[in-house]
């Protein structure tokens, strides 16, 4: 059997789901999951480029400043 999402949080939370709308709602949570993984990915990328610009205009302090 194939799973149907990427993350166990949103895979659990379609199985707690009544069988009945189960299919009314797998388009919904299949987006969410998506925003939900683009935007920790913006994060991510968010992070790595500050670090990055931090690193280009580190001036190291002087011993005994």
């Amino acid at each position: 059997m194939r799973k149907e999402f990427v993350t166990s949080f949103w895979q659990q939370a379609y199985d707690q789901l009544p069988a009945g709308v189960r299919a009314q709602y797998l388009t919904h949570m299949k987006a969410a999951e998506r925003w939900e993984l683009a935007i920790g990915d913006l994060i991510e990328l968010g992070s790595r480029a500050k670090g990055a610009v931090a690193k280009l205009f580190h001036t190291p302090r002087a011993k005994g400043a």
